[in-house]
């Protein structure tokens, strides 16, 4: 018998919406300004870590039932 990895929890998403709530809704412009003025970047890579966060708990975006 083989034994699936499921989803338990999907912490990036998680997390963004715990930033959220903090922040008003506005946690991904207060990112973006952080990384441009302190950091010099272009982009924050808030995507990019909530994917890879969701990644560590075997979530990718589709829902799987089974």
């Amino acid at each position: 018998m083989v034994m699936k990895k499921i989803c338990i929890w999907r912490f990036g998403t998680w997390f963004e919406g715990l930033l959220n709530v903090l922040f008003l809704g506005h946690s991904k412009q207060i990112a973006g300004w952080i990384a441009l003025k302190v950091f010099g970047l272009q982009d924050c890579g808030c995507e990019r870590r909530k994917k890879k966060w969701d990644q560590w708990f075997n979530c990718s975006d589709e829902i799987k039932l089974f």
